[in-house]
């Protein structure tokens, strides 16, 4: 099924090496300042392009202005590091502006590729050959990589839910970018053992009004890769998850994502296709009534 329309979304990835690792709270933001202005400006004369900003987590008053500043910029969702902030969790009370901010203006937050530890590089010496980086551009995911990317945006998307982010922000959206899906199934199914488990003896989760996995269904989204099983994951958990993307030239990319998707998604109806192919998406970025 072909795409109703063509959107691309434009992650910053390509300059975050400059900036986003100091330990320096000014070069921090105002390298994130600059590059979300950066790449608002790229984005601004072609509709079909939708600018990611970045946003570090590490001050949260300054989060905040960077968050209202890259808004105002007309960036389209807001890319966010998955790893916890410090020493406190990306669900911590200071935050709750940000969340409020996002979930106001209508722009999700993303978790993509390279905002969170990988495999730590000592798993990768065996004393044998090590994988080549063959393209460039630190995000590109190795054998290794794979079965952990998720890690970090799991745990993040846990807090967010078990800590009642997404119940205090109902129309908060997010997805989690180029990392796979095949997680998905197993954290739903977690985070409902979690509440039921652990409600007799941590009063947060008897403030949660949905099952835990009721909030992901209703605010997050998922891009599998081509080489994962998509039939699987769609009569698993349902067609409102998930969304296709593509990341060509990367080996996880996929020669020919459309026609590998396409016979993934041929089982299903015509409205389970429109919303892997193009409905999913558009209503995380806020165009599908466009």
């Amino acid at each position: 099924m072909p795409c109703r329309s063509t959107h691309n979304s434009c992650f910053p990835t390509f300059a975050l090496g400059q900036f986003a690792f100091s330990r320096d709270a000014d070069v921090l933001y105002g390298g994130t300042r600059a590059l979300n202005r950066a790449m608002a400006a790229f984005c601004a004369d072609d509709r079909r392009l939708h600018a990611v900003g970045y946003l570090p987590l590490n001050d949260a008053t300054r989060a905040l202005e960077e968050l209202d500043l890259a808004l105002n910029a007309g960036v389209a969702a807001m890319w966010i590091p998955s790893d916890a902030p410090g020493d406190v969790s990306p669900a911590h009370v200071d935050y709750e502006p940000m969340w409020a901010r996002l979930a106001e203006a209508g722009v999700p937050f993303v978790l993509h590729v390279g905002g969170g530890k990988l495999l730590p590089k000592a798993f990768h010496n065996n004393g044998r050959a090590r994988p080549k980086d063959w393209l460039g551009g630190g995000e590109n995911l190795r054998a290794k990589d794979f079965p952990v990317v998720h890690h970090s945006p799991e745990r993040f998307l846990a807090c967010l839910v078990l800590d009642g982010v997404f119940e205090r922000h109902p129309s908060l959206r997010g997805a989690a970018i180029e990392l796979g899906a095949s997680w998905v199934p197993s954290m739903l199914r977690n985070l409902d053992h979690a509440s039921r488990n652990f409600s007799k003896f941590e009063p947060l989760l008897q403030e949660l009004s949905l099952a835990p996995s009721d909030y992901i269904r209703r605010q997050v989204r998922f891009t599998p890769f081509p080489f994962e099983d998509t039939t699987w994951l769609v009569e698993q958990c349902g067609p409102e998850l998930f969304m296709f993307s593509t990341d060509y030239p990367h080996p996880e990319g996929g020669r020919r994502p459309f026609e590998i998707f396409g016979a993934a998604m041929e089982s299903f109806d015509d409205a389970a296709r429109e919303q892997f192919f193009w409905r999913n998406g558009a209503e995380l970025l806020g165009l599908a009534s466009r």
